[in-house]
């Protein structure tokens, strides 16, 4: 593989994460991403552009995965189930079969994370997780208006501002830009990244290993990057979750560089004390601070 030769002015690296809502192996990525926002912080800059997976599921054609066809939704459920068992992160395939009838196209979704950066990248990229959340482990219709427009108003976000970037096309327009940028990048498969450096920058296609990334930080950095040793206890466990607003075992067992054993069990005394809440989400949980929060002794780890 050849590194394309590229100037920075810094030693950050920036990753850009060519994504859709409803990728399962997008969703499946979220533990490894998490993991290197955490070790890594502002040092690598993490940006997302919205891919469009699926344009009319009339027409799609997944060959290597068995989809496509008039039983395309009970195909893709298997999929999902299938990829599930590998990466780990909870899934509900019976959305399919809720949705098959109006589902078309996966754009509505890519084009609602688009209106939602309008209010800023930040905030596009906790939407953006609300959504995969939403598609992949809460049977939510993610494609559907109202679902948008009901996550927005529950993340926070200017709900009015959020329908008139819609409505306007802005949000389209945005889109449309980012899936330009993903035909000149040659981008076809989800999730997708690309990593760029002081040295260069590459291209990195399909589920990644957290170990490839490190590779390639070292390969395209004028410098060593600053690892975060990231310690495990039951309140540095508490503020991830509080910072992300929900997190499934093995993204506590990939950050923390632990059993996944070890992270449910940790996880569930930590609701057994009123810490945390746990919800079914599919064929798994997901976990999250109760409304109000607790408080912690950070000294001792005590909640």
């Amino acid at each position: 593989m050849k590194i394309r030769e590229q100037k920075m002015t810094d030693t950050t690296i920036e990753i850009i994460n060519f994504t859709d809502p409803y990728c399962t192996w997008c969703w499946g990525s979220e533990p490894i991403l998490r993991k290197i926002q955490e070790v890594y912080g502002p040092q690598v800059k993490l940006s997302y552009r919205m891919g469009g997976l699926v344009e009319d599921i009339a027409d799609f054609n997944d060959p290597a995965n068995g989809i496509g066809g008039k039983d395309w939704y009970r195909q893709v459920a298997e999929h999902w189930v299938d990829a599930s068992l590998r990466h780990q992160m909870p899934v509900d395939e019976t959305i399919f079969f809720d949705i098959k009838d109006d589902y078309r196209s996966t754009y509505p979704a890519c084009i609602a994370v688009k209106a939602a950066e309008c209010q800023g990248e930040d905030t596009g990229a906790r939407y953006l997780r609300g959504l995969r959340a939403g598609a992949a482990a809460e049977n939510k219709a993610i494609h559907r208006l109202r679902v948008q427009i009901e996550l927005a108003g529950e993340m926070g976000l200017d709900v009015d501002r959020f329908v008139e970037d819609i409505d306007s096309g802005r949000a389209e327009q945005a889109f449309r830009k980012d899936l330009q940028e993903c035909r000149e990048r040659g981008v076809r498969g989800f999730p997708c990244y690309l990593i760029r450096g002081p040295k260069g920058e590459m291209m990195l296609r399909g589920y990644t290993a957290y170990d490839k990334f490190e590779f390639w930080f070292a390969e395209l950095s004028d410098k060593p990057l600053t690892r975060q040793k990231l310690r495990y206890d039951t309140a540095q466990v508490l503020d991830f979750i509080s910072k992300y607003g929900n997190a499934a075992p093995v993204e506590i067992a990939c950050v923390y560089e632990i059993s996944i054993e070890t992270a449910q069990a940790q996880l569930r005394r930590m609701v057994d004390n009123g810490v945390l809440l746990e919800t079914k989400a599919g064929n798994g949980y997901l976990y999250s601070v109760p409304q109000g929060g607790v408080v912690c002794d950070i000294a001792s780890g005590v909640c």
